[in-house]
């Protein structure tokens, strides 16, 4: 199985309220997150643990994390940032340089846009704070910032 195929399992998600519900509340306290709490963060490293951990046999390069910001100060100490995405890699939402606000991961590449599949989102993928798990395309655009944590080839 792949990550894309993993993260894909989740698409059923939608919350009951703002943040809430069985589901959601099941992803934010997985990694330690409270009812409420904004969610796309703790469901894109919730699948990278079961990835890595449950497939591979290994620790995720990037731990349990609820915050966007985090994954992102994460990605430029390592390096792990790209301007071109592969699939299975992360995506970030970021106003000016260091506000993320929304993330998720790379289920295919074209020519001008990428199809993301994340979180707390709508539909249109325009939300960071949505309604449920929602796979669509989205255009390449500058506040758009791609994480390529490493990986088995």
């Amino acid at each position: 199985m792949t990550i894309v195929e993993l993260f894909r399992c989740f698409r059923h998600v939608r919350e009951a309220g703002p943040n809430t519900g069985s589901r959601v509340e099941s992803i934010q306290k997985w990694g330690g997150g409270q009812p409420g709490d904004s969610w796309c963060c703790w469901l894109a490293t919730m699948v990278l643990d079961l990835w890595f951990n449950g497939f591979l046999g290994q620790d995720p390069p990037i731990p349990r994390l609820g915050s966007c910001d985090d994954v992102l100060k994460l990605a430029r100490t390592n390096g792990w940032l790209v301007d071109m995405p592969h699939v299975g890699d992360l995506y970030l939402y970021v106003r000016g340089d260091d506000d993320a606000h929304h993330i998720g991961l790379v289920a295919d590449v074209k020519r001008d846009e990428f199809a993301g599949i994340s979180g707390n989102t709508s539909e249109d993928g325009l939300s960071s704070n949505g309604t449920g798990v929602f796979e669509r395309y989205i255009r390449f655009a500058p506040h758009i910032k791609f994480v390529r944590y490493p990986r088995p080839a």
